[in-house]
């Protein structure tokens, strides 16, 4: 299916703009909090979409984020789930690159999620494990690792496509500048 990705990606500028740092950040609300946790997760199936439907280049889709993942502690369960300082060894908390598609699919597949503020109340990051890493890992994503991922994939238009036929895959592998 072929979409206009215009709309798709005034959205996802929106939503990069939103959750920037700015110098008096908006008091804190349960409200703000749903709803910026809310855009980030729309934002990262915004991302997906984008690259899958071929509709940023390929520099997008190979990209590799650094992110911070903190191993399991005890087992994670729709119970505790919430207990994230239990669950979760942060002292064991180490620095990992990423790639775009595999954040993408920890924040389409939530099992947990949780944005926090930092000491200046802005968004600082983004806990997340999907259903299937909660028992492994939870991943801390920061801000300022989303927010110019957004705008580079809202800003992205691919100004070529070479398709090439893969037996292998029966399908065509697709790349795009």
């Amino acid at each position: 299916m072929a979409i206009e990705s215009l709309y798709w990606k005034e959205e996802l500028a929106r939503i990069a703009k939103s959750i920037r740092p700015t110098s008096k950040p908006k008091r804190w609300s349960e409200r703000a909090v749903c709803v910026v946790e809310r855009d980030v997760m729309i934002g990262f199936f915004i991302v997906r979409r984008m690259v899958e439907l071929h509709k940023v280049s390929s520099k997008i889709s190979k990209m590799q984020l650094d992110l911070f993942c903190a191993p399991v502690a005890k087992n994670v369960t729709k119970m505790n789930r919430f207990t994230l300082d239990e669950n979760y060894d942060w002292n064991g908390e180490r620095a990992e690159r990423k790639s775009v598609a595999y954040i993408c699919n920890q924040c389409i597949h939530a099992y947990i999620s949780f944005v926090d503020r930092g000491p200046d109340r802005n968004w600082s990051n983004l806990l997340v494990a999907s259903d299937y890493d909660r028992n492994n890992v939870i991943w801390r994503v920061p801000f300022k690792t989303i927010s110019p991922l957004f705008e580079a994939v809202s800003n992205d238009w691919p100004v070529s496509m070479e398709m090439i036929y893969e037996a292998k895959l029966a399908d065509y592998k697709v790349t795009t500048d």
